[in-house]
């Protein structure tokens, strides 16, 4: 790591002003397990975001185009252009945290320290694999082995020095990218298998360590009942599992 660089600053994309309870407890958790860190908001241009910065001080924003936050499709677009990397030179790492994900403890520098490119909760296509019960985990492995993974971009740890050497070879040789901006950097498709040498990325064991999405229980099975350091869409996932470990306050 470059010494004018700090290690990892939190990003957390916002797209309006109003959030549900569900988000500011996201990012209520966020602040005070990584509030040590740089938490940097990304938003629209457009939107006025300063009434943030009562509860949470030392907040800093950066704004993008407001067309970056029009929908998905826009927002895939906004993680896959080099610009937006070129934006967080300052930084080693950036940690995504959107606010449907939610933080158990501070492992940032730990994970900062593996040495990955990308990390992010392990997925699959499948929707039979979206909420296996815990007495199924044995099945979600062979899953996890057998199919293609997707590490999930929501809670997701990125090396930008990696990120903007990816994107500089991929825009040489391939056409803009059109599908989740996850996909891209996992190289899901067959297609992308000559980039996997420009990107270093876990297996889906250690990935688990890092984060749990789709089939939580599964998930706990296979770390031996160990939390993650984070999860990510714990309220489209089995909710009924995460209700010990997270309460939405009124």
């Amino acid at each position: 790591m470059a010494e004018n660089k700090s290690l990892v600053a939190v990003v957390i994309p916002v797209y309006q002003a109003s959030m549900t309870d569900a988000e500011q407890m996201s990012l209520r958790q966020c602040m005070k397990v990584l509030g040590n860190y740089p938490v940097i908001v990304v938003k629209p241009e457009a939107l006025d975001l300063s009434a943030f910065l009562q509860e949470y001080p030392s907040l800093t924003f950066q704004s993008f185009d407001n067309s970056f936050f029009t929908g998905v499709d826009a927002y895939n677009r906004l993680m896959v252009s080099i610009d937006f990397y070129k934006t967080f030179t300052a930084y080693e790492y950036i940690l995504i945290y959107q606010l449907d994900a939610f933080v158990f403890r501070d492992g940032l520098k730990e994970w900062c320290a593996k040495g990955y490119d990308y990390i992010g909760a392990p997925s699959l296509h499948q929707p039979e694999f979206d909420k296996l019960p815990a007495e199924a985990a044995q099945d979600f492995a062979n899953a996890l082995s057998t199919h293609r993974v997707v590490l999930n971009g929501g809670l997701s740890l990125r090396k930008i020095p990696s990120f903007l050497r990816y994107l500089k070879i991929y825009n040489i040789f391939y056409p803009t990218w059109k599908g989740n901006e996850d996909m891209l950097f996992c190289q899901e498709a067959t297609r992308l298998k000559p980039m996997k040498i420009f990107m270093n990325l876990p297996e889906w064991r250690e990935a688990l360590d890092f984060a749990f999405e789709k089939s939580p229980a599964a998930s706990y099975e296979l770390t031996q009942h160990r939390l993650p350091f984070a999860c990510h869409a714990w309220e489209r996932y089995d909710p009924a599992f995460w209700a010990p470990f997270i309460t939405v306050s009124q």
